[in-house]
């Protein structure tokens, strides 16, 4: 008994499926710069309606407690911009020397999460003012 003939279809859901898979690992490495571009022109562009000192820190009851310079907010974006940078390398390293596609899809999700962490920070610490 031979094996069934393959049909036009099959090659072409199998080509779908593999775009699929591949999409969601250049979405989390693209993801994390656009977010921090985004944040930053957020920053530079409302930096002439901060006033001169922001708050830079809030304590546990959710008030000011350390006040900046409101240049000093770009050091979030930029902090995690640099943690995009060292996870998606690690992340290379582990999806094609190891094989660890989980281990690189983690750290890749974690860069993510934490651009987007530094955004809500970002837009709390304005609105605290």
């Amino acid at each position: 008994m031979g094996e069934a003939p393959v049909t036009a279809a099959e090659p072409e859901a199998a080509a779908r499926s593999w775009l699929q898979q591949v999409r969601l690992p250049y979405l989390l490495l693209l993801a994390p710069p656009a977010l921090t571009l985004a944040l930053a022109l957020l920053l530079v562009a409302g930096a002439n309606l901060l006033p001169q000192r922001v708050a830079l820190q809030l304590g546990a009851g959710g008030k000011p407690d350390v006040y900046g310079a409101a240049q000093d907010l770009l050091f979030l974006p930029f902090g995690g911009l640099l943690i995009w940078l060292v996870n998606t390398a690690l992340g290379l390293l582990l999806n094609t020397v190891a094989r660890l596609r989980p281990a690189a899809m983690a750290l890749w999700i974690g860069s993510a999460v934490v651009q987007l962490l530094l955004a809500a920070a970002c837009i709390r610490l304005l609105l605290a003012g």
